[in-house]
């Protein structure tokens, strides 16, 4: 059931009793623009640290003790054109406390502090929770960028998707948040707060219209209206190559192709089974002849950025395999444009494919997620109906999609000689 707090504010509801918990995901989208992605990834960060009332980590851990151990979390993610700062939270239900305790009275008090009374001095950021946050947004960029595989991906994303959002690092870069003040985040948080599209989803075994007059009165947000794009199509430019030399192992390597296919086109449930064809799957023609046959490599994988209509091909290998290797991955695309598919490759792969959807349904995250991919497309597309879709395709459905698939940008992080001896 989906309900609507403020224009630009809605609230889902997914009845659930496979949980013993309740789950809300509070989710504040906007467009994905560079020059805001650094600030809003450090603004997720500092409000899930501490707020006005509970100013310190051990408040913080206190009041969570007090609400027999909830969890509170954050991420900032994006959907192609747009960015996602996401607020998760989980209680116990109370169906599950003896003592008579209005612990979703408390838990949604709690969550009013968090988002509407964030820790300040003088109406900005408080300086320790912002330079703290800061170090550690900083290191995980680091980490990421010394990460050799990380790295790879990230240059070929930078490469393939040259002035369109796939370029765009989800939690900004050095750069940017070096010059980062206190001011610009705490302009970023009221700018969240009133202009944002907010999807707010809760699953759990819940009265949904009691939660829902709790939540409207807690989370009592102001009208706004949104104009963003989520979905979008890579824009195939003349193809892009590089090549980096770093003391690192191994040598990594990352394939962009544009897949022409959005993730609301029909033929999008055959590019997802195109993909486990080609490299998601064990089964699948880049596991079984780069690495079974030809021991190139302990892991390669093929993986659909589906809302920037690209597909990702990675793998890390010795350095003098990287023609070989280049060469192998061209041919296993070839033959998938040229129709060369098992029927047996195809019904397995469909069957993994399907397996996973119905497992899904036994985490509460990934509902949740599934269902905050629906309220981002705008769309009612339940598992039950994914699963038919992915069911009903056909071997030329999968050929066409390949088909239409063009290979954009190659990126190598090679291992320098005798870095390693």
């Amino acid at each position: 059931m989906i309900k609507t707090i403020a224009e630009g504010v809605t609230l889902n509801f997914i009845q659930s009793k496979k949980f013993k918990d309740i789950c809300i995901s509070i989710n504040f989208i906007n467009k994905n623009e560079e020059k805001k992605t650094t600030e809003r990834s450090l603004l997720s960060m500092m409000l899930v640290d501490r707020c006005n009332r509970y100013d310190t980590k051990k408040k913080m851990n206190e009041v969570a003790d007090h609400l027999y151990g909830c969890s509170l979390g954050s991420r900032a993610v994006t959907y192609g054109k747009a960015h996602c700062i996401e607020i998760r939270s989980k209680i116990i239900n109370p169906l599950y406390i003896h003592e008579n305790h209005n612990i979703l009275n408390d838990w949604l008090n709690f969550l009013n502090e968090v988002l509407f009374h964030p820790l300040m001095d003088h109406e900005k950021f408080d300086e320790d929770l912002f330079q703290e946050n800061k170090s550690i947004l900083l290191s995980k960029i680091k980490r990421k960028e010394d990460d050799a595989q990380s790295y790879t991906v990230m240059k070929a994303f930078e490469i393939a998707g040259k002035d369109q959002p796939l370029s765009v690092r989800v939690r900004g870069s050095k750069e940017s948040l070096e010059k980062l003040k206190k001011e610009d985040v705490t302009s970023c948080y009221h700018s969240m707060l009133k202009e944002d599209q907010i999807e707010i989803i809760v699953c759990g075994d819940i009265d949904e219209n009691a939660l829902f007059k709790l939540v409207a009165q807690k989370l009592n947000f102001v009208d706004r209206k949104v104009n963003y794009e989520t979905f979008y199509l890579l824009k195939p430019q003349e193809f892009g190559f590089s090549r980096e030399e770093r003391n690192q192992p191994q040598t990594n390597i990352a394939m962009v192709y544009a897949t022409q296919t959005t993730v609301k086109d029909p033929d999008y449930p055959a590019l997802k089974v195109a993909n486990g064809i080609l490299g998601q799957l064990p089964s699948s023609y880049l596991f079984q002849v780069v690495r079974e046959q030809n021991s190139l490599c302990y892991s390669i994988s093929s993986n659909l950025i589906s809302y920037d209509g690209a597909c990702l091909i990675s793998t890390g290998i010795e350095e003098e395999n990287i023609d070989k290797t280049l060469n192998l991955i061209q041919k296993q695309m070839e033959r998938c444009k040229q129709g060369d598919i098992s029927d047996d490759l195809l019904e397995t792969t469909k069957k993994m494919l399907i397996g996973a959807l119905m497992n899904s349904l036994d985490e509460m995250s990934s509902i949740i997620g599934y269902q905050l991919g629906n309220s981002i497309l705008k769309r009612n597309y339940p598992i039950e109906e994914n699963i038919r879709s992915v069911s009903a395709v056909t071997k030329e459905d999968v050929v066409k999609v390949f088909q239409k698939m063009t290979h954009v940008a190659t990126f190598i992080c090679a291992s320098k000689e005798k870095a390693y001896e």
